[in-house]
């Protein structure tokens, strides 16, 4: 897709910029619905891609999109949902509401292996904390470069997960902020909405990178479950440990190697 108007610079093997470049998309799309994506990847340089858009609006979208979700509205109405630090969210997205409860069955009665957060976290509080911090002169480029220091992650991104033996100190028990990347915290949070893993394997999640345009509502399938003779690159990442209760996402691996999916 060489006329994309937006090309958004990831690592492909970052399964938490993966999935925050299909919490980008479902933005766009619900705008302009019908939006065509895929990625561009250099079989020359593994840990550099890019997700394109074809996109009306052009490359200022990205700074609407984030002014818009950083001063998004969230609550938490479902008060039936206990404890409460896994209480479904909604997001107040211009005339949108986005329900964001992926961390949860579909009985919302237990937590999918791909929730990591634990302890006193909440999901208000994640929101809450790292809404704001989202930037909003992120360029598509530097989308998912720029850090902030908080304590507050959904898990999804491994750059920030920390561990008690290789720093010498727990900065949850110091207070010290960690190195965070908030669009990418925030952007997977949505994608993950949208594009649901199959979390029925405990420890290994697989995703597929699809290198042919598709529609947000084909590509929700094509993630997870390519088709055979669909262009793309398979792709797998653990549910990892930190600490003694927390978990996080790790960096990718090839699942298989690329071209036609088998």
């Amino acid at each position: 897709m060489t006329d994309a108007n937006l090309r958004v610079r990831l690592d492909p093997l970052n399964p938490g910029q993966f999935f925050a470049c299909c919490g980008l998309f479902e933005l766009l799309s619900i705008e302009e619905p019908g939006l065509l994506s895929c990625f561009a990847l250099d079989p020359q340089r593994p840990r550099i891609a890019h997700f394109c858009i074809h996109t009306a609006s052009g490359s200022q979208k990205l700074g609407r999109v984030l002014q818009q979700l950083r001063h998004a509205t969230a609550t938490f109405p479902n008060e039936d949902v206990e404890p409460p630090s896994i209480r479904p969210a909604v997001i107040a997205f211009g005339e949108s509401r986005l329900d964001l409860d992926w961390w949860l069955n579909e009985f919302l009665q237990d937590t999918t292996n791909i929730k990591c957060w634990a302890g006193q976290v909440t999901t208000q509080g994640l929101l809450e904390e790292l809404l704001p911090k989202l930037d909003v002169e992120s360029t598509c480029e530097d989308l998912f470069e720029r850090p902030a220091p908080t304590n507050s992650l959904f898990g999804v991104d491994p750059r920030s997960a920390w561990n008690t033996l290789d720093l010498g100190f727990s900065p949850n028990e110091h207070k010290v902020p960690s190195t965070v990347f908030p669009a990418v915290e925030v952007l997977a949070a949505l994608g993950l909405q949208y594009f649901r893993p199959d979390s029925r394997n405990r420890s290994k999640v697989l995703y597929s990178l699809w290198k042919e345009p598709l529609p947000a509502s084909i590509a929700r399938l094509a993630f997870i479950a390519p088709w055979d003779g669909l262009q793309c690159i398979n792709l797998v990442f653990e549910i990892c440990k930190r600490g003694q209760s927390y978990k996080y996402f790790s960096f990718a691996r090839r699942a298989e190697k690329e071209g036609t999916n088998q």
